[in-house]
């Protein structure tokens, strides 16, 4: 997928939605530390999609 413009939550749960859909198991991503892959919206959006993806955070400055 790609975007013009800057990454938010709702393009990352759009770019995330289209991971899930196009799997038949579970995903499990290992992002970066951009502010939004820690945000409320994304943290909500995970935890109502728990057995379709889960989401490893690196360390800070890993």
């Amino acid at each position: 997928m790609t975007y013009k413009g800057t990454m938010d939550s709702a393009l990352l749960i759009t770019f995330l939605k289209r991971l899930i859909r196009d799997s038949d198991k579970k995903v499990l991503l290992v992002p970066d530390n951009l502010r939004v892959h820690h945000g409320k919206k994304l943290k909500q959006w995970l935890a109502e999609h728990k057995d379709e993806i889960e989401i490893f955070h690196l360390p800070p400055y890993s």
